[in-house]
């Protein structure tokens, strides 16, 4: 799950505020193009990513122009003894607060009606971590194998608005204490930079989230605009009509913009971020703010389109990702360019009105300032209490149609009894943390279970009636790792070694049975050579290889928020059927299926079909027990308790026939 490309931290001082506090230094225009390049740069990525696939670089560009703004005028009004901490982030909440609301509110109403259980807490975990500007750490706690994707959550963007927050709740103070203590800011700032980008360069090859989200290996790109911030202060700036742009800065400016192209559009995703690559977009950046008019500001940076877009750079961000992520919530694989593209434009014209409407009324003017914080402390506030009180109750479950509500499930009910972290490996353990239960009792006959997070669903069904059939259950799976020797998954560095120690501990057990599960949605040479690979090393060790093919999997988030959908786009507010067509996968499914199946009958296995004891002419079973009181699976395929037990006893009836 990549995370981390979905960010911007647009928050620093805009065009009129650049113009209010000015001394020496005139408002220039070109600031608020190079923040409009940052803008259009995340939101092409996110709404199009193969286009720009360095998109997400925006934030590391708006980094350098918050340092270099900011400090400059904390670093003036210090020098001329008005520098006020109370005044400092009177204004900060005056300009971050209002359309932040706005935005996080109108979130949580459309998330009232449109998330499931599961959904909705992650959504009020989110607001309360946004609200306390924490969303970075926030999501750190949330990083796992079973988190939502990072595209679908609504308010994944405001981790950068934490970063930058925090950046401007230290940085005063310190500037404050070297100005008491007559130190050298230039050179401490120079110092701090050269700090945090080693230690993002460190932390970054052991643990790139955090990296990429620890606000000390970020730093470094805001102190690259407070060191140029600093160095500017330091120096008498020349008058304009004095200085002519000569050769070397126009070549400059354009190496720098060239930097920035490279890399919007140069990275990879093997490439670290933040790292050294990120060294092009922060340096060019930097250079471009430090020149003076060259073409490139005067032609492309201050067009009057660029500015425009600049003014409303912060609601248009704030915007642009809870849209897209309702759009890729309600649409799923349905989601067409037409409809990114409608999203961008409802985003530019949302922010455009929250600009008009909303940030300027209440960010400018000296009247009313105290009643304007107040007010905005107090709404924050009962946001964030909002957000937590979505998370204690597991997603509000109060809000759903009681005829559904049993269905609302978060997951958790389910995957407490997978062995998460014993027996089935998550994305960072290797096979030296497999525990010694996942051997099973030392009864017999043993069937082991060998698979990914797919066959830790099922495990809890298997032994759930190992006892009542007679048979003891192993289990050996790992986080999105195909039970196939010598797979690789890029993703998952585990995947090998993890599989090799299964295929050691089947040479130790000699089970009776090897049942063979998993997604199975991988590449078809993946497939096929994994088992004429596999099979031959297992022949030797076990009486019987069983392979099961993919189950009925669905579209979207899953089964959950399937009868939420259902039971309003219905038009008679019905439930789910028991069996169903609806957001089902079956043509992804009957591909995959017809992969195995072949493969199985050339090396000579038995292969049951998961799909065929699901599905009939009728639909995929999507509800089980009296009156389809369970769901076959909590999202779009791990079963449910309850499923895992009904599958069970499928498998073993039909196949396994370990009976009384």
């Amino acid at each position: 799950m990549n995370i981390a490309r979905f960010e911007l931290p647009i928050t620093a001082t805009n065009t009129t505020e650049q113009m209010l506090f000015r001394t020496d230094h005139s408002y220039r225009p070109d600031i608020d193009g190079l923040r409009a390049v940052a803008v259009l740069s995340v939101l092409i990525y996110h709404a199009f990513p193969s286009i720009m696939p360095g998109g997400f670089f925006g934030v590391d560009i708006f980094f350098v122009i918050s340092g270099y703004l900011i400090t400059g005028i904390i670093q003036r009004q210090i020098l001329q003894k008005r520098f006020s901490i109370a005044d400092f982030y009177s204004r900060r909440i005056r300009r971050i607060f209002p359309a932040l609301i706005l935005v996080v509110a109108v979130t949580f109403v459309l998330g009232w009606f449109l998330l499931p259980l599961r959904d909705m807490q992650s959504l009020g975990t989110n607001i309360a971590g946004g609200a306390i500007f924490a969303q970075n750490f926030v999501l750190l706690g949330q990083i796992g194998y079973f988190d939502l994707a990072a595209d679908k959550k609504p308010l994944l963007h405001l981790w950068s608005l934490g970063i930058e927050e925090q950046y401007y709740v230290v940085w005063p103070l310190i500037l404050l204490l070297v100005r008491r203590l007559n130190g050298n800011a230039q050179i401490l700032v120079v110092l701090l930079a050269v700090a945090s980008f080693v230690l993002c360069l460190v932390v970054g090859a052991r643990a790139p989230d955090y990296a990429f989200y620890l606000p000390v290996t970020r730093a470094w790109e805001l102190l690259a605009g407070s060191a140029l911030a600093l160095w500017q202060a330091g120096h008498k700036p020349r008058a304009a009509q004095a200085t002519p742009v000569g050769t070397s800065q126009e070549v400059a400016a354009v190496l720098a913009s060239a930097a920035i192209m490279v890399g919007l559009w140069g990275y990879r995703p093997w490439m670290t971020d933040p790292g050294w690559f990120t060294l092009l977009p922060v340096l060019g950046a930097t250079t471009l703010i430090a020149l003076p008019d060259t073409a490139v500001h005067r032609h492309v940076l201050a067009a009057r389109p660029a500015v425009w877009i600049g003014l409303i750079s912060y609601p248009l961000y704030l915007w642009h990702f809870p849209l897209m992520a309702y759009a890729r919530i309600h649409f799923g694989d349905g989601l067409r360019i037409r409809h990114m593209l409608a999203v961008l434009l409802i985003s530019a014209v949302l922010a455009w009105l929250t600009y008009i409407l909303v940030e300027r009324p209440l960010r400018f003017g000296r009247q009313h300032v105290r009643i304007k914080v107040t007010g905005l402390v107090t709404a924050m506030i009962a946001l964030g209490a909002v957000g937590w009180a979505a998370d204690r109750t597991n997603g509000l479950p109060m809000r759903i149609p009681a005829a559904i509500r049993p269905f609302m499930l978060t997951g958790g009910e389910s995957s407490q009894y997978w062995r998460s972290g014993k027996c089935l490996m998550l994305p960072e353990q290797g096979p030296e943390e497999f525990a010694g239960e996942c051997a099973g009792s030392g009864g017999r006959p043993l069937v082991l279970l060998w698979g990914d997070s797919y066959a830790a669903s099922l495990y809890p069904g298997l032994k759930h009636l190992a006892d009542e059939r007679g048979f003891d259950v192993a289990e050996y799976s790992a986080s999105s790792c195909a039970p196939l020797i010598g797979y690789v998954n890029s993703e998952r560095r585990f995947c090998k070694p993890s599989n090799d120690f299964t295929l050691q501990k089947i040479r130790e057990l000699h089970p009776d049975v090897v049942v063979l599960y998993s997604t199975w949605s991988y590449g078809e040479p993946d497939l096929r050579g994994g088992l004429q690979r596999t099979v031959p090393l297992l022949r030797p060790f076990t009486k019987k290889i069983v392979l099961l093919g993919p189950p009925a999997t669905w579209t979207g988030e899953g089964l959950s928020a399937n009868v939420l959908d259902y039971y309003f786009e219905s038009g008679n507010f019905a439930t789910l059927p028991e069996r169903t067509w609806y957001r089902s996968r079956e043509s992804f499914t009957r591909g995959i299926e017809a992969i195995l199946e072949d493969e199985a009958s050339k090396v000579g296995i038995e292969y049951v079909s998961m799909r065929g004891l699901m599905c009939n002419d009728n639909g995929c079973l999507a509800r089980i027990g009296p009156n389809g009181s369970e769901l076959t699976a909590f999202d779009t395929g791990h079963f449910t308790h309850a499923g895992s037990i009904f599958m069970a006893g499928q498998i073993i009836d039909r196949v396994l026939a370990f009976k009384n």
